[in-house]
């Protein structure tokens, strides 16, 4: 199994380490990593490379993975280029017909019933998100069930996960 040995930057960020992953690329020394966004504050990972390679990573608390990282491998020349596919979300938004009473109502029942699935929560602007982590039917199903979808609509998009820090970022409990 390769390891990680540490975090050398990000190619967004340095374009010097372009010339590294070209080097290590014509080498064949270059290993590549797709991960979901969902995984990228995890601290320790065990993934498979584009080429099939079984690697594990550990990444210090506190740190994410973005989009471009490049890692060194422990104990083999070249390096590791993480690759991050945005996530896909159900976006909720209240309907607007309702009245301010109504919709505080309907969104202490969605707060209610989402937390009970320990679906992760997010707020844009007006707008409720849920990363997809089912099917999307049994997601639809949940909220039918609670006659939620009188009251919201759906849409889906992949879009990033508003991070901590941002204005607009709130998370549930799980």
């Amino acid at each position: 199994m390769l390891r990680v040995n540490g975090k050398l930057g990000n190619i967004h960020e340095n374009v010097g380490l372009l010339a590294d992953v070209s080097s290590w690329k014509e080498s064949e020394l270059l290993e590549e990593v797709h991960i979901e966004e969902r995984d990228t504050h995890k601290t320790r990972l065990r993934l498979l490379t584009d080429s099939g390679r079984d690697l594990g990573m550990h990444v210090p608390r506190n740190s994410t993975i973005a989009d471009g990282d490049l890692f060194a491998l422990w104990n083999a020349e070249g390096g590791l280029l993480i690759h991050v596919a945005l996530q896909e979300l159900m976006v909720l938004s209240t309907r607007s017909a309702q009245s301010l009473e109504t919709r505080q109502q309907w969104l202490v029942k969605l707060g209610h019933v989402l937390g009970n699935q320990h679906w992760p929560i997010a707020f844009s602007g007006t707008s409720i998100l849920v990363p997809v982590t089912l099917d999307r039917s049994v997601m639809e199903t949940v909220l039918r069930t609670h006659h939620l979808l009188d009251s919201f609509s759906i849409r889906y998009e992949r879009r990033e996960w508003p991070r901590e820090g941002d204005p607009l970022w709130k998370k549930n409990h799980s």
